[in-house]
This record gives structure tokens, sequence and C-alpha cells, in this order.
């Protein structure tokens, strides 16, 4: 049941269970941004697919000496462990098991979407903010099919932080029975599949890149099961920065990553707070 909440206020607890803020340029596809930071409703080659979750998500590693890991999420929805279809043992999500923050708020102010973050044993701030292109009266910059994603993370202690912040998806362009695969970009992947003669329609690509010098590994572990996340994840925990150019032979990857480690000073927030009047970074 879902708790009262002043109009225009922030969303909290399960109030933010079915927020869903869309990104991607208008007609372009999009992807949502949910309350919890999450991402849904993935919905490409023209057709409309509010349901489907891939594997997809970020997460941070604070190291030291009592080295903490979390999926950039607040908790995952009680409806989606045992709502969607064929859930009758728990969710089918590959990484709604993964450890996530304990509480998370939503607010928005079109074309901005903003969900903090928060959990006792990470030692760092975070916010994450997200928007799409809209210049009013720019139909053709407002349509293009770009999305944009910002990562806030602010040190309030003493003491100096290090870090590793990382994206992974799973190739969920992969469709049809055409070549398919994850490449190298700058700073980020391509996650991709060709269509085939009977059904060219098949054919697209999406990119995921940072703006920062990054360790990219298009390399995941070719397995059945979960066994491709539990690596990845190995490699999250363990604050390591894998870099991995495609496979060559004998199949192609079933994801691809980003790493960007990091050290924030006491007091320290990355990206750097804009000025007044000054867009973001």
């Amino acid at each position: 049941m879902t708790t009262s909440r002043a109009f225009n206020a922030p969303y909290t607890g399960e109030n933010l269970s079915h927020v869903a803020f869309p990104l991607g340029g208008m007609g372009a596809g999009m992807f949502c941004l949910e309350g919890t930071g999450a991402f849904s409703h993935v919905s490409l080659r023209n057709s409309p697919d509010v349901f489907k979750e891939p594997l997809m998500f970020a997460a941070i590693t604070v190291k030291g000496e009592n080295p903490v890991t979390r999926v950039l999420e607040g908790q995952v929805p009680k409806w989606k462990v045992f709502g969607p279809a064929n859930t009758g043992n728990g969710s089918r999500s590959p990484h709604h098991g993964l450890p996530r923050f304990t509480t998370a708020e939503f607010s928005s102010q079109f074309p901005f979407a903003t969900v903090t973050l928060e959990d006792a044993r990470v030692p760092i701030g975070v916010e994450l903010t997200g928007w799409s292109p809209f210049t009013p009266g720019d139909a053709d910059s407002s349509s293009l099919p770009v999305a944009m994603l910002e990562y806030r993370f602010t040190n309030p202690t003493d003491q100096a932080v290090e870090a590793v912040f990382s994206f992974h998806a799973g190739n969920f362009m992969a469709s049809g029975d055409g070549a398919r695969g994850v490449r190298p970009a700058n700073n980020g992947f391509t996650l991709w599949q060709e269509g085939v003669a009977d059904a060219p329609w098949h054919t697209g690509a999406l990119l995921a890149a940072v703006d920062t010098e990054a360790a990219v590994d298009c390399q995941w572990f070719r397995g059945g099961w979960f066994d491709p996340l539990t690596l990845v994840w190995r490699h999250v925990a363990d604050g390591d920065c894998p870099a991995n150019g495609a496979y060559t032979a004998d199949g192609p990857s079933p994801g691809g990553s980003i790493y960007v480690p990091f050290t924030l000073a006491p007091g320290e927030r990355l990206p750097a707070a804009a000025k007044k009047n000054e867009p973001l970074q």
C-alpha cells in the first residue's frame, strides 16, 4: 500500500514502486529510469515493450578495510518479485538478488529526473540524474536517439575514499539469427545485432559510454545460467577493472562492462558542482 505524499514532493518508500521516467528522444525509442534508479521499459525497433527489463545496471565499490559494493539502485519493489508472469518462485530477473542501497528518493522536473541513494554502510553520497534531448521548437534535436545519465558521488567524511564505478549490460539487442556481439568503443561498448535477408529489421545497435577514461570489458564469460553475471559481479566486488576487446572466435560475448576507478578527497564531489547558470557536464 502506498502512503500519502504532498503534491510535487519527492517519492519515497512504497511510492517508488511504479515510478518510471521515460528517457530517449521523442519518437526514437526509450528506456525508463525507475524511482529506485533501475532501468526498465526498454523499447527498441519501433516497438513499445513496457515489460522489458533486461540485464543492465550500474554499481559502486568502495575499497578500504571494510569494502562495500552496491548496485546503484534502491530496493526492488515487492510487486516485481512475485507480480509478473511466471514468478511463482520469485523474480526471474538475473540481477534482482544483488545488494542494493537501503533507501532511495525520486524527484523530477521535466526533462530531468533525480534519484538519491543512501545506505549506512556506504561512506559516500550518491545522486543520479537522467535526462533526454529537449530543445523547445527544435524537433530534430529533441528526437535524437540519446539518453544521458549523470552519477554524482560526494565524500562527506574526513578521509579520502577510493572507489570504482561500473556499468554493465547484457546484449539485449540480440534478436533473430543474424550475427551479434559486443565491441569496444571510445570509453564504452556497443551491443549490436545484424539482420538477415528475411528479417532486416533485426539490425540494431546500442552504445553505452562514459565521458572520462575507462576500462572496457567486452569479454564476459560465455556460460549458461547465471555464470556470466556471477563472474562480472566477482570483478565488481573485488574492485577489479578488467579491459578486454571483443571475442574473435567461439561465439560472441553475452555482455559488456565499463569500469571507472576514482578517488574522492574529504568533502569532494565528482563531477564537481556546476556554477550558477552553468550547464551540467
